[in-house]
């Protein structure tokens, strides 16, 4: 995919671009002078920024449904390569399953792993990918090899969502109970837990420096810091960890749980509705979550945590900062938004 896409270093706008796609938007990946956005309807799209537009549309296999009727299916998430020259995407299957592709340029759709329980997938480096299963469990795969290096159960709730940090040495992995899991995506071992933030399901995760911004089903979004509020002394942890059996031996389909810090909230924002999607600069400094029963953002700057609101015209379900400014925007209606926002 090299040269398909070109990011200007400046972004000349003080208003929003808009880009109306077909059904809703599932996906937002935004790497380097990489955009992808991926949709309900079977479909990836490459795009070209500042003035948002389609560079090129990949179209994937129709699925057939429980009425033996051809549908388009959901993509449930898409991920860059390293290099930027590869895209991984999760896509729905027949009979509720979901298949995994891989797409490079000038070799178009590669299956790699079908009728799966995959709900996301991303890339550790060009030759190895993390996977998360619908059933919480983490999963690496070497792709050069095709065979599983690890597969764990991560913890006894269904799996919400995960982001691997821009050093690919850590996951931020939450799920229904609320907690973040801190996982090394090398061996598979939990490293660390997030606790007393979300206390429902969580919905959103970005993961950016040493930070991370979850948003959840309590209506709430919160900032962890990797570098604060942390506790690593094994006592403390027992003492101060709302689910102690994170720190018991475990056997057999469950992950080593070599478990050496917990962390506390270093911000939680109330929100008057659930927070479906949340998005963190590249930077980890500002960041952005949804706000509101009729839609909406809030954007805040770390240390300051002045709340300013982002008007939107529709529903957002995903987003994605492009630079420290400018955060691209994805709706349920199917559209795309260029926003600048200055917190």
């Amino acid at each position: 995919m090299r040269g398909l896409l070109l990011l200007p270093l400046l972004f000349l706008l003080s208003f929003a671009q808009n880009l109306k796609l077909e059904g809703a938007i599932t996906d937002i990946e935004v790497f380097n002078r990489s955009v992808a956005v991926s949709t309900e309807l079977g479909k990836v799209y490459l795009l070209s920024l500042p003035e948002l537009s389609v560079k090129k549309e990949i179209s994937l296999p129709s699925i057939t449904d429980f009425m033996g009727e051809k549908q388009r299916p959901k993509v449930f998430s898409i991920s860059f390569s390293p290099s930027g020259e590869k895209l991984l995407i999760v896509v729905e299957a027949n009979l509720g399953k979901r298949d995994v592709f891989l797409y490079e340029e000038g070799k178009g759709l590669i299956p790699l792993l079908k009728g799966t329980d995959v709900s996301k997938a991303e890339f550790l480096t060009e030759g190895k990918i993390v996977l998360a299963t619908i059933g919480n469990e983490v999963w690496l795969y070497d792709l050069k090899n095709k065979k599983t290096v690890y597969r764990y159960l991560v913890f006894r709730f269904v799996f919400s969502d995960m982001e691997l940090n821009r050093e690919k040495n850590l996951i931020a992995w939450g799920d229904e109970s609320g907690k973040v899991f801190f996982i090394n995506p090398e061996n598979g071992e939990l490293v660390g837990v997030g606790t007393e933030g979300n206390k429902d399901k969580i919905f959103s995760i970005s993961f950016k420096g040493k930070r991370v911004l979850v948003g959840g089903r309590d209506k709430k979004a919160v900032v962890f810091n990797l570098n604060r509020n942390r506790y690593t002394e094994p006592k403390v942890m027992r003492e101060k960890l709302d689910a102690p059996s994170l720190l018991k031996k475990v056997k057999t389909q469950f992950m080593n749980r070599n478990v050496k810090f917990i962390l506390f909230p270093e911000k939680i924002f109330e929100s008057n509705f659930m927070v479906f999607a949340v998005a963190l600069s590249p930077s980890g400094k500002v960041g952005a979550f949804t706000y509101g029963e009729e839609g909406g953002l809030k954007v805040f700057k770390i240390g300051s945590w002045e709340l300013k609101e982002v008007s939107v015209p529709c529903y957002v379900n995903a987003m994605e900062f492009v630079d420290e400014n400018h955060l691209l925007v994805g709706c349920i209606d199917g559209e795309v938004i260029l926003k600048e926002v200055k917190p």
